[in-house]
């Protein structure tokens, strides 16, 4: 497993999320996160789950469901900024947005 996800692993454990069946589980249960991939593209995830908190987070007032969902998608993206806001990360990051900015 990649050192990226690795950390991300200690990041999402130290947020309460749990590690069963190959998979993290949120701390609410509303969604579980599993690398399909030996190097996955957190940057991505992060944009991804961004959008979805800000899509989620219209609803949080009128609905507990989303309140925790909102919560949880969250806590993933405070963990994937720890991971990604490492020097070598970031360094690596920076160099293939770069590299894909040119192209």
């Amino acid at each position: 497993m990649h050192e990226r996800w690795s950390h991300l692993r200690q990041q999402l454990l130290d947020r309460g999320w749990t590690w069963r069946d190959e998979a993290f589980y949120a701390p609410q249960e509303t969604m579980c996160v599993a690398a399909v991939e030996d190097d996955p593209d957190l940057a991505s995830l992060r944009r991804r789950m961004s959008h979805t908190a800000d899509q989620v987070a219209a609803y949080i007032e009128t609905s507990p469901d989303h309140a925790e969902l909102h919560h949880d998608l969250v806590s993933l993206i405070e963990a994937l900024d720890c991971v990604l806001e490492e020097p070598a990360v970031a360094r690596m990051f920076e160099a293939s947005y770069a590299n894909a900015m040119a192209n």
